[in-house]
């Protein structure tokens, strides 16, 4: 057995882990989740991702307009204008957004424009409203302002041609508005990605515990943009494990299977998913704590995901690697999560070895971030994603972090202020 393995010898089961960087290698470059487009509504596509590039088909603005409710004139004309001194000229008109005749401005004339309104020809500046005084048909400037100020210019934001977005661009609101602008009622998106959840466990059919794994992970693959179209809680049994495994991958893109990830007797999963024709290991254990019996298998090409049945240990795992394989089928740079620099207040300890992700609280006080680990065991405990806003994770060859170090963290939720903080309790630290 190599020395960074664990098993039982009983019943022949053994995990070699690997390294984090080298699991996460294996499994983007052993499997490809094939995701086809689907056509959508422009105004219901924000959050999906493109299937295809976007250019332009218009110049935006389609016209120099204004960008200010104001006067228009001509430079030469306001150039020295001043509280003191102001330029005076003469208002010949005024034009909005939808006015189909467009005044000429001559020598020491303006007109009155509101914002969007097209430039009056032989207009070259456009002053605020609230630096003119209009009286009697008359204008009185008392700000210069340089030529082509408060004018937008066409083309000035998109040319016809402009790319819009890439293939694999996760559309936010405003790709969605340039899209709609540009004369796109429709766009290509992939389509969700299909996953398949099974819980296993005797204790959750017969009712002894709650299946709380499940909600975190559907909820997580909703989060993420998937959809879960395939659900069941499996008893320990290797062959109604492979039957149902063989009915989800007929209909999903990938599989996640919570519980029975270990070696004991009852640690079904990794025999059940070997039994599948065309089943490929690609990694079986991980070194990162919680989630170290998380395990990867190919099955004709489709990915499928052990993790552990304990709802914060299927949490880290998920987010290590399904969310890079959703990534990768896009085509698109997976989003990074905002990140804080804070000092430790209480000593976290790490297995050398084993890359730890800590679930703490990260919290302003005064003109400082305080890092504060949740004093709660173990990776079955739910509340402390609750009640952690970030994550902090230990590098396999650390032995850990002293009080007061500087560390970063992952923000998972919004930073707090420490006074809002609610005290936790006296348990040992684990993460």
């Amino acid at each position: 057995m190599p020395a960074e393995s664990e098993g039982c010898w009983a019943t022949g089961k053994v995990l070699e882990f690997v390294g984090l960087a080298e699991a996460l290698e294996r499994l983007l470059g052993r499997v490809s989740m094939s995701i086809d487009g689907e056509t959508v509504d422009v105004r219901e596509a924000v959050g999906r991702y493109s299937f295809r590039d976007y250019v332009s088909r218009v110049d935006l603005p389609p016209y120099d307009r204004s960008a200010v409710d104001g006067v228009a004139a001509r430079f030469p004309d306001v150039a020295g204008a001043s509280e003191s001194s102001p330029a005076v000229l003469i208002l010949v008109g005024s034009v909005d957004v939808d006015s189909s005749e467009i005044p000429l401005v001559e020598r020491s004339e303006a007109v009155l424009v509101s914002t969007g309104a097209p430039i009056p020809r032989g207009a070259d500046v456009v002053i605020p409203i609230e630096y003119c005084l209009l009286r009697e048909g008359m204008v009185y400037v008392y700000r210069a302002y340089p030529r082509y100020a408060n004018i937008s210019f066409r083309g000035e934001d998109l040319r016809a041609g402009d790319l819009i977005v890439r293939r694999g661009t996760k559309l936010r609101p405003w790709h969605i508005a340039a899209l709609a602008s540009s004369g796109y009622s429709e766009v290509e998106v992939f389509r969700r990605p299909r996953i398949a959840v099974l819980n296993t466990g005797d204790e959750i059919l017969r009712g002894l515990v709650p299946n709380v794994t499940y909600y975190v992970v559907a909820s997580y693959i909703r989060e993420i943009g998937g959809d879960v179209v395939y659900w069941r809680v499996v008893p320990d049994d290797i062959e109604e494990l492979s039957k149902t495994l063989r009915e989800a991958l007929e209909i999903a893109d990938a599989v996640v299977v919570t519980g029975g990830t270990s070696v004991g007797a009852r640690d079904v999963a990794p025999d059940a998913v070997a039994k599948l024709e065309g089943s490929d290991e690609i990694f079986r254990g991980v070194r990162i704590r919680p989630g170290r019996t998380a395990s990867a298998y190919a099955v004709r090409g489709k990915p499928v995901l052990l993790v552990s049945g304990l709802p914060v240990a299927a949490y880290i795992s998920l987010d290590l690697f399904l969310a890079p394989l959703l990534s990768k089928a896009y085509g698109s740079p997976q989003e990074a999560r905002p990140r804080v620099s804070g000092r430790l207040v209480r000593r976290l300890s790490n297995e050398v070895g084993f890359r730890s992700f800590y679930r703490v609280v990260a919290c302003r006080d005064r003109d400082e971030v305080l890092v504060i680990p949740l004093r709660l065991t173990g990776s079955g405990i739910l509340s402390t994603l609750i009640r952690a806003n970030a994550i902090l994770e230990i590098p396999e060859e650390l032995e850990g972090y002293e009080e007061g170090s500087r560390v970063d963290v992952t923000l998972i939720n919004p930073l707090e202020e420490c006074s809002s903080v609610s005290t936790v309790g006296e348990l040992p630290i684990l993460p």
